[in-house]
């Protein structure tokens, strides 16, 4: 019984010794610790850490500098299309809500990677359709003063802190950027007519002007180029959300009823007035007219920062507000694109009766080869269709590969007819230069125009025959491409095999004055015999196809061939005892291989 009992201790402590380690193993995957006074540097420090730790999951910007020219940094965790925004630390002693910002970060993180839920919310499906942008401490200037003191600042500017501060170098209630403007009070909405302090303060001056401040502008250029769906902003303290900045109809009871859902999660009360305006909260909402909650952690915790001891219930309260605002995100971009994607759909289906008028022109008139041909007002319909295909196209990349398929769809006709369309227009005006090609070639042979320019000529023609048959055959319609075939392709091919029997004899002619003067008569007299044979041939394939011979052509190389038999009988006769030649002999040549 002794040793039961003894076994019994052993497992437990085993057991509980494996517990802690797990506790301890569990904790040591997080690399945010949000439970102590999070300073700037820390901050840049976890944000390297943590882009490390999850290359494919995290990004990190530097939207701008501070007034001091401390960094801004901006990051984003997720892999959706729609995007949120969530930013903290707008109040310099209200640094804990960088804490909540950091740690929502690391933990969604971790849970994304181990395929883990936070408070039943499927963090893995929810990041992957939605990408949270957070800037986790907007103000690094006021948050470094409130926590350090005049020691992280430049001599030269301690009078003016201390100034700003009532004489104090006590700098705990510090709320202001490091020139003394309250960033939350920095946003052009009724900003005229916040009142608030006259001058640089601790707390409460508007600035110079809206949006004068460096840490608002690399706000409000970042936010705009991200354009989130919802915007959360953390303060302290207070245990509030305000939410109401003068919506109305559809949007006040969209807002209101994500208001009502942060309060039941986070047991926060419903700020029951109207926001007066000034705030980053009050320009999303009213300037941006998307949904935008301000969150005041904590309970009233007086002009200083909350204690580190709240910090662990602020989380509980917290833990996934950055989840449900993703959530309710993704939800509102999918709506929009869905109905982006109807709208484009049948806009598109709009069209198509335009779409559909062009086959009148590559296929409907199209009744003799005279109707082949490029009017003025099918390359304009053309290029119109084209045009609107481009923008429709170019209007589904914006939507989610979800979205896509019914306007992808609805877009097959337009294609279809801009398709056909072209084919046509290109076959035809191919089929126009290889006429105009063969024209020009007769031409040359009608006047025996017969040099190295005519044979160049002849070969370019030879090799547009096979591209101008490709094309025909992209045409629509079988009686379309007869006609085509009929017009371009049949008088090309006629004139290829009929041309090449002077065009042989022209090069044989040029191939035996280069043998005479190297006094190859052997040569010559094989080219001779080869010459004759072309000539034959020739004369009956005009005669099987109705053609007559070229005269000019015919007298121009027959007046040629006499002049070199009449040399080679001439230099044979002076050369009576001429030996064998030794040079290889070329009887024919390329074209009649």
């Amino acid at each position: 019984m002794k040793r039961f009992k003894i076994g019994i201790i052993a497992f437990l402590f085993f057991m509980l010794m494996g517990f802690l380690y797990t506790d301890r193993a569990s904790a040591q995957s997080y690399i945010v610790n949000p439970n102590k006074t999070y300073t700037y540097s820390q901050m840049m420090s976890d944000i390297t850490k943590l882009k490390n730790a999850y290359p494919d999951l995290i990004t990190v910007r530097v939207i701008g500098k501070s007034e001091y020219g401390r960094n801004l940094y901006a990051v984003s965790l997720g892999k959706g299309p729609s995007t949120v925004f969530i930013n903290g630390s707008h109040h310099a002693r209200e640094w804990m809500t960088t804490n909540v910002n950091m740690n929502m970060i690391d933990k969604y993180a971790y849970a994304y990677t181990k395929n883990q839920k936070i408070n039943s919310y499927d963090v893995r499906k929810i990041l992957t359709n939605t990408t949270v942008w957070f800037v986790p401490m907007v103000n690094p200037d006021g948050v470094t003063l409130q926590q350090s003191g005049l020691k992280a600042f430049p001599a030269s500017a301690h009078a003016g802190l201390k100034r700003m501060n009532g004489g104090s170098t006590n700098f705990t209630r510090w709320k202001a950027n490091g020139k003394g403007v309250d960033l939350n009070r920095q946003y052009n909405v009724n900003w005229k007519n916040l009142g608030g302090a006259k001058s640089p303060s601790y707390k409460n001056f508007n600035g110079t002007a809206p949006h004068s401040a460096a840490e608002t502008k690399a706000l409000l250029a970042f936010v705009t180029s991200i354009s989130p769906e919802i915007a959360i902003s953390y303060h302290s303290s207070g245990q509030l959300i305000f939410w109401n900045y003068h919506q109305t109809g559809t949007r006040y009871t969209a807002d209101y009823a994500m208001a009502k859902a942060l309060s039941r999660m986070t047991g926060y009360s419903l700020q029951p007035g109207k926001s007066t305006g000034g705030g980053f909260s009050d320009w999303f909402s009213r300037v941006q007219k998307k949904r935008a909650y301000t969150l005041e952690i904590a309970p009233y915790a007086g002009e200083t920062n909350v204690p580190l001891s709240r910090m662990s219930s602020v989380w509980r309260q917290n833990a996934a507000v950055g989840l449900l605002t993703a959530q309710e995100g993704g939800k509102i971009y999918d709506t929009r694109k869905l109905g982006e994607s109807q709208a484009l759909e049948k806009k598109i289906k709009a069209y198509d009766a335009t779409a559909k008028k062009l086959q009148t022109y590559y296929e409907g008139k199209v009744k003799t080869v005279n109707h082949l041909v490029i009017e003025t007002a099918h390359q304009d319909l053309y290029n119109k269709v084209s045009n609107e295909v481009k923008k429709n196209e170019a209007a589904m990349t914006k939507l989610p590969s979800k979205y896509r398929s019914r306007p992808t769809t609805a877009l097959t006709t337009a294609k279809l007819h801009r398709d056909r369309s072209i084919a046509f227009i290109n076959a035809v005006k191919e089929g126009d230069k290889l006429n105009a090609s063969n024209k020009t070639l007769t031409g040359y042979f009608a006047r025996g125009t017969l040099n190295e320019a005519t044979v160049a000529h002849y070969q370019n023609f030879v090799k547009t025959i096979p591209a101008v048959t490709s094309k025909v055959a992209k045409m629509y319609g079988t009686s379309v491409k007869n006609l085509a075939t009929a017009k371009y392709l049949n008088p090309a091919n006629l004139s290829r095999d009929n041309f090449k029997f002077e065009i042989s004899r022209y090069q044989l002619i040029v191939q035996m004055e280069q043998q005479l003067t190297a006094k190859q008569f052997e040569a010559v007299k094989a080219n001779l015999a080869e010459y004759d044979k072309l000539t034959v041939e020739s004369a009956a394939f005009k005669e099987s196809k109705g053609l007559k011979p070229y005269s000019a052509t015919e007298s121009m190389l027959a007046s040629k061939k006499d002049a070199i038999a009449l040399e080679l009988s001439k230099q044979q006769a002076e050369q009576p005892n001429q030996q064998p030649e030794n040079s290889p002999v070329e009887t024919t040549n390329p074209i009649t291989k």
